[in-house]
């Protein structure tokens, strides 16, 4: 089940814009007002694929190519429309209250999705702990439409963040099975700030893509102390630790590589934190990170 979930991650957002593009092209050129009704509901629909859709399974750019093909068909639509109802054909109410009620829900899960950019109570600032590669944020914000598993799981405010290659894939296809073949696994992982370690875990094996250690869930891992609170980075790889409990470390310095160990399904960097057993969320150089957000050489891009 686990090695199929790549696929269905890549699958929905494809699925979400492809429907609402046909669903357009089918019905939106019967008349102004259907135009509108139709644009609405199924540009939430487009909206919502845009934002909360793990884009990054396939291409990153993609979901600009989508975007930009809802706004040419909504256009054309637009130009080739009459303004009477076409074929004097009366509107169902039922359609209508269908329509209503679908750019009602995405417009709910659109505020939610651009919510998660904004999280409540307390938060930590770091440096981005990554190198100058341009890196994907996977599964994060403070939203359970933006970071669901890490709800689930009570760790809601958590990160996960891969890195893209040229294509705007974070590997080498949809679900390679070699490691090598993400592009993330081993890469650098920096100290966020300047801090104490206060514990490590390593020694346990990375796993092969598709299989996690349900067990052991954090694999290897780092707890370093910033200032009064715990920053927690796991499933990094077996024998890369290069710290120690109790040594202080300065910001940028390396600490370990990003491994795929623990309850891991490829590799990535899983990071979170606590204070005073508290979950806190987290900002990298002053911005907040959600799916989709971009980070090249440690800058979040505007996107």
């Amino acid at each position: 089940m686990s090695e199929s979930l790549p696929i269905v991650f890549a699958a929905y957002p494809l699925l979400l814009s492809g429907a609402a593009l046909i669903w357009l092209i089918c019905l939106g050129g019967q008349d102004k007002l259907t135009w509108a009704v139709l644009v609405l509901a199924c540009g939430s629909i487009m909206a919502f694929a845009f934002l909360a859709g793990s884009w990054a399974f396939t291409s990153y750019f993609l979901r600009y190519v989508f975007l930009g093909l809802f706004a040419v068909v909504s256009m054309f639509l637009y130009f080739r429309t009459g303004c009477g109802n076409s074929h004097g054909r009366p509107r169902g109410s039922g359609i209508t209250v269908l329509r209503a009620a679908i750019f009602l829900l995405f417009s709910v899960l659109n505020v939610l999705a651009i919510a998660s950019h904004y999280p409540s109570g307390k938060t930590l600032d770091l440096d981005f702990p990554l190198g100058s590669g341009t890196y994907y944020v996977l599964q994060g914000g403070a939203s359970a439409v933006t970071n669901p598993f890490h709800t689930l799981s009570g760790d809601k405010k958590a990160v996960d963040i891969v890195k893209l290659n040229r294509f705007g894939n974070r590997a080498d296809g949809i679900a390679p099975r070699a490691l090598g073949g993400y592009e993330i696994y081993g890469e650098t992982v920096h100290s966020p700030c300047r801090g104490r370690i206060d514990r490590v875990r390593d020694g346990r094996p990375d796993n092969p893509p598709g299989h996690p250690d349900t067990e052991r869930s954090e694999g290897n891992y780092i707890v370093l102390k910033c200032a009064e609170a715990d920053v927690f980075m796991a499933h990094l790889k077996r024998g890369s630790i290069k710290v120690a409990p109790g040594e202080v470390v300065t910001a940028g310095q390396p600490l370990a590589e990003i491994g795929n160990s623990g309850n891991s399904l490829e590799p990535h960097l899983h990071i979170s934190g606590t204070e005073n057993g508290r979950e806190i969320g987290l900002r990298f150089n002053g911005r907040t990170l959600s799916i989709n957000s971009v980070i090249r050489r440690g800058e979040v891009v505007p996107n």
